[in-house]
């Protein structure tokens, strides 16, 4: 079995998979403000599956939002929480390893595994996130990818692209969940937010292959013609642009590539 820890901004979900990839068990609750609050609401809410399965766990993977050195969070994302050592908090729990890793990484793990050759993925969520993988195996340089603080000009600013393009930013434009926006020329216009930084990322990495992921992942049918369009007008010289597709699980992307990321640690560690 393998044990999943997904710490998102708004909530948290714990997942338990068997071998086969089957969800067996999983708990959700809201993310809280206080790093406090969230360490007490972890432990306890992990205690059901050590007390369970805890012998039976072979991997614990926690995605994280933010920065990730020596299997430490130093930074957390939208979060103030620094340098927060959650494998040493929860270990007394898991008698097997426990890893950290970057809530985009993981996700770009488990839809690179759809497509041939390099994938880029992009997270439009919170903010913008990204990965690079082949075949659900992450290049060396994913951890460069941090597309959503690239300057861009929009409304004669300087701005950063995930304050563009995210979905937070368009909800805040828009007055309403980004998922929630309707009309062509709302579509248009979230085809041109994001369009914007896709040539740099082309230019830089080459990719075969681009994922759109998080909730505009599941807009994705309804700005895609506008959006290649728009790539193609930015970059007349390219001859051949990689593909753009949405994410195969928008929402799940994460949990499902933390699980296969859990399997490929102990893969390796049984070699």
């Amino acid at each position: 079995m393998y044990l999943v820890i997904d710490i998102g901004g708004t909530k948290t979900l714990i997942a338990l998979f068997n071998r086969y990839g089957r969800i067996i068990k999983k708990y959700r609750f809201p993310t809280p403000d206080k790093q406090s609050d969230f360490l007490a609401i972890l432990e306890s809410a992990l205690v059901p599956f050590s007390v369970t399965y805890g012998k039976k766990v072979k991997n614990v993977v926690i995605a994280i939002p933010g920065w990730i050195e020596n299997n430490v969070a130093i930074k957390f994302g939208n979060r103030p929480w620094k340098n927060l050592d959650l494998a040493k908090r929860i270990k007394n729990l898991f008698s097997c390893p426990i890893y950290l890793e970057n809530d985009a990484n993981l996700a770009t793990v488990y839809e690179s595994t759809y497509h041939k050759g390099l994938s880029l993925y992009l997270t439009f969520s919170t903010g913008i996130g990204g990965g690079l993988a082949r075949r659900g195996v992450l290049a060396r340089n994913s951890a460069s990818v941090e597309p959503g603080h690239t300057i861009y000009i929009w409304k004669n600013q300087p701005t950063e692209w995930e304050d563009i393009a995210s979905c937070a930013a368009i909800g805040k434009d828009y007055h309403c969940q980004a998922t929630s926006v309707r009309g062509q020329e709302a579509y248009d216009d979230i085809a041109h937010r994001v369009s914007l930084g896709l040539p740099e990322l082309i230019l830089r990495y080459h990719p075969d292959c681009i994922i759109i992921g998080g909730p505009l992942g599941m807009l994705f049918d309804r700005f895609k013609v506008q959006l290649r369009h728009n790539v193609r007008v930015l970059m007349p010289k390219v001859k051949k642009l990689p593909r753009i597709v949405p994410a195969e699980r928008p929402k799940e992307s994460v949990i499902y590539g933390g699980y296969q990321y859990a399997k490929q640690k102990f893969s390796h560690r049984g070699q």
